[in-house]
Formats: structure tokens, sequence, C-alpha cells
């Protein structure tokens, strides 16, 4: 069978994917929109048979604790519009999950840009009421529409709507998904009061990492991908 696409924008990500994710590709071309458009349409050109966001999410609501792990029905967009996805793998993989972990049933909203500071998430949450956020989902699920394929998001929630990111969190991470410590370095020499933050953003971090790499294990081979006969039509759509 011809495996699915897992995208990611941080590259501990994809190592993630790869090291727990059995017959998928992996792509990472970095964070945002735009690069995982790029990433997306690479595996799309090595004809995976459906396109899967993978990675972490900010939370939006208030009950969103890290490690929680949203496989959304639907992705609600900043504009209001709504993108579905595909029904029929989500509840194969939800199936798959359910025997390990809890999964969360909510709207995934699909930003722009970070959201680090609390007014950022509460502004967010005000227009889209999402569960969690992430930059990357509907632009691949676009990838998806254009080319036919099924599209489906698994989300670990890292920071909660309460947590203000570190400025050095920000800086220390390029926009091609790797860690730059020497920006790490920086930020805190500049301003060492960021240490306690960091070192409380590294547990978040620690548990939607675990809930990544569990929820990639439970999948099975292929993520749960398009059953023999299904073909690669994709139910995904658009309003808005």
């Amino acid at each position: 069978m011809t495996p699915p696409g897992i995208v990611t924008g941080l590259r501990f990500e994809a190592r993630i994917a790869r090291g727990n994710a059995a017959g998928v590709r992996v792509a990472c071309r970095g964070m945002g929109p735009e690069r995982a458009r790029e990433a997306a349409e690479e595996l799309v050109g090595q004809g995976v048979s459906g396109l899967v966001s993978f990675g972490l999410a900010g939370g939006l609501a208030a009950e969103a604790r890290p490690g929680m792990l949203v496989v959304p029905s639907r992705i609600v967009t900043e504009s209001g519009g709504e993108i579905a996805t595909n029904a029929l793998w989500r509840e194969r993989l939800c199936g798959a999950l359910r025997r390990r972990m809890t999964i969360i049933d909510a709207p995934l909203a699909a930003v722009r840009r970070p959201l680090p500071l609390y007014l950022d998430k509460t502004t967010a949450w005000a227009r889209t009421q999402g569960f969690a956020a992430d930059m990357e989902s509907a632009a691949i699920a676009a990838v998806a529409r254009r080319n036919g394929l099924p599209f489906i998001a698994v989300r670990a929630v890292a920071d909660p709507v309460d947590f203000s990111l570190p400025q050095a969190a920000l800086a220390a991470m390029g926009k091609d998904g790797r860690l730059k410590p020497w920006r790490l370095a920086l930020s805190l020499w500049r301003q060492p009061g960021q240490i306690r933050p960091l070192r409380e953003l590294a547990g978040h971090g620690a548990a939607a990492k675990a809930a990544l790499a569990a929820a990639a294990k439970a999948a099975g081979p292929g993520f749960a991908a398009h059953e023999a006969g299904e073909g690669r039509r994709s139910e995904s759509r658009q309003t808005g």
C-alpha cells in the first residue's frame, strides 16, 4: 500500500514521527503555513496516499492541558472558515489510539503566527472557539484538497492558555524548525529570569512529546491510513 505522509513544523516532531510511526513518509521544512505547504507538496510529489499534520499545539481552551492529544474532526480558520478532516481515516485512527490514551475531539484553530501570551491565546479562542492552535494544519489540508488526498491532524497540547512563552523559547527556534542553542544562550544572558519559565516549558513539552510518541506507536502501520480499495479521494471540505 502507498504510505501516507506526515508533515511537521519542527525537527524534533519529525524525529518523533520517524522513530515511532511505521510505514509512513515524513517531511519537515520548518514552521508556519508556507513551509508546511512546501513540505506537503514534497510528499505529494513522492506519491503519498494522504497527509497528516503532526506536532505540538498551543492550548486555547481553559481545559487544554499539556500532553492532551487533539485529533480534530474540523479545523477552524482565523477568517471563520472550517476544514473537515477525513472521517473514515480519523475514525480508524481514533479507534487505535483510544486503546492507549484519551483523545480530545474538539476544533483545532489555524493561526498564522505564534501565540506566546495569554492575551494572544484568549483572543484566538474568542475568534475561533478552538481547543488548541497550530500554524501548519490549514496549509497542509489545502495541499491535500488540491490533490484529492485525505487529510487528518494529530496535535499534542504543549503550552496551556495561562502560560506565557518566555522570549528565549521563541528566539531559540529557527524558522527552519531547528533549535538554535546560541540564540537561547544569548536570550538567557540578557534576561536570566527566564530560566524558571523555561524549565516549566520543558516539563510541558515533555508531556506533549510523550503523547505524540505514544500516538505514533499506537496508530499502527501506515498511521491507520486507507484500507485497500478506499482509493485516494479526500473527504475534506472547506467553508467560508
